[in-house]
């Protein structure tokens, strides 16, 4: 295949699956105040994301197929967990992406407050279907548009960091008494958005097809993305509290309105361009991871075969892509806000899978050729994976704990872990039967 992603293509891919920028730390904030958000943005990249790219970058530059940490799990763990991998990434993602139309119309009308509901739903379809026929064209004018997309968004907080330093005190005591009537609701509210914004790590392995030689850049590309994301976290929350103090009202496009506070009302514009831009940016990257993971579901004969069709001329699923634009076009006439602790829970349980995958593929190939391996033999691998572990079940605790127990919740969370089983058993029946639909 021909326009294949390049590293710096492969970062802006990287930085939309995760991040997209300090948009979404302002709730952190007003849950947990300054301190606590900050040693959040130290600590949590320490606990899991290195851990976390360690297993990444391992299995993607042994294993650097398509479909990506689906087709790790079922290497690793048969087919029956693969299914589940992908039925947990695909609701992971159903939840995730239905929110950054919404957000991007949010952003909008921090610059046209007086618009409708129905011209506001007009601009969330327009996200959704531009967005679906960049995707079609295929990953390389995907690649440039997030580049794009991720200089003007560091370029806006890089000026909002420095003309910032300009009208700060840099008497950060009140920062260091914010947490001092910190309550544990609170904390554990804040705890789990903020694991939210550290999420996604392996969601760009799902196109390691149309990457250039997946094998060898693909865990640079997570390592140098790492530093990126936690500079611009850390400072634009340092630079943020410092200047505006009234922290428990801190809401969404904070960043903005601050920006106006200090007398650079072209700044406020730039930071709320830049969190539509965000949502365009994440939209498209994992549009782009989803649609790929569902093709090769599709050809494992796991859904409809009509989803496994690629474009002609351009290669790409354009099936799946029409497909899943059309869901979201319906997804986004609901509220889907109360969801995200079910979307964390979802990313938590197939990562768990992905790290398990990862124990078996080293006791199974030994001596597989990889240029990137978690260091100190055997140790180091079990270390890494046990912190992963632990993480896993201490956020899914965390989450599980904030869940408003209700029959119907209870309903949605059993349907959601437990319902890709008996569409496995299914089409694995049609399967054993050769039938093809």
């Amino acid at each position: 295949m021909k326009n294949k992603a390049k590293l710096l293509t492969l970062i802006s891919i990287i930085f939309f699956s995760v991040s997209g920028g300090p948009y979404g730390l302002e709730d952190i904030v007003a849950s947990v105040g300054p301190f606590t958000t900050l040693l959040l943005i130290l600590i949590l990249p320490l606990v899991w994301t290195v851990p976390e790219v360690m297993i990444v970058a391992e299995l993607s530059s042994t294993y650097p197929v398509q479909g990506g940490y689906y087709r790790w799990v079922e290497m690793g763990l048969g087919k029956f967990w693969g299914f589940m991998e992908g039925w947990w990434s695909l609701l992971y993602s159903l939840i995730d992406l239905s929110l950054y139309p919404i957000l991007f119309t949010m952003y909008l009308k921090i610059l046209f407050p007086e618009m409708n509901s129905l011209a506001l739903y007009f601009v969330e379809l327009t996200v959704i279907w531009s967005c679906a026929l960049l995707n079609i064209y295929g990953i390389k004018p995907i690649g440039y548009s997030l580049t794009l997309f991720k200089f003007f968004i560091l370029f806006s907080f890089l000026m909002f960091i420095f003309i910032g330093f300009s009208h700060m005190s840099f008497n950060f005591l009140p920062i260091f008494r914010s947490s001092q009537h910190l309550d544990s609701k609170n904390f554990l509210y804040g705890l789990s958005l903020a694991f939210w914004n550290f999420i996604g790590w392996d969601n760009s392995s799902a196109v390691l097809h149309e990457v250039d030689k997946p094998d060898k850049i693909f865990f640079k590309a997570l390592f140098i993305t790492i530093p990126i994301i936690v500079f611009f976290y850390f400072f634009s929350i340092l630079v943020g509290t410092s200047i505006d103090t009234d922290w428990q009202h801190w809401k969404f496009g904070q960043f903005s309105y601050i920006a106006n506070s200090m007398n650079h009302p072209l700044l406020g514009i730039l930071l709320a361009i830049g969190g539509m831009l965000m949502c365009l940016g994440i939209f498209n990257s994992l549009l782009l991871s989803s649609t790929r993971v569902f093709q090769t579901m599709a050809q494992d004969k796991f859904l409809p075969s009509f989803f496994s069709r690629s474009h002609k001329k351009l290669f790409t699923p354009h099936v799946s892509i029409l497909f899943f634009a059309f869901m979201y076009s319906i997804l986004v006439l609901l509220s889907f806000e109360k969801l995200l602790i079910y979307d964390v829970l979802l990313y938590l349980f197939a990562m768990l899978l992905e790290a398990l995958a990862l124990i078996a593929l080293r006791r199974k190939n030994k001596n597989a050729r990889t240029y990137f391996k978690i260091p100190f033999g055997s140790f180091g691998m079990y270390f890494i994976v046990s912190i992963v572990v632990i993480v896993i079940l201490f956020v899914a605790g965390i989450n599980i704990v904030n869940l408003d127990i209700s029959f119907s919740s209870i309903l949605l969370i059993s349907f959601l872990i437990f319902g890709g089983i008996p569409v496995y058993y299914y089409f694995k029946s049609l399967i054993d039967k050769n039938i093809i639909i």
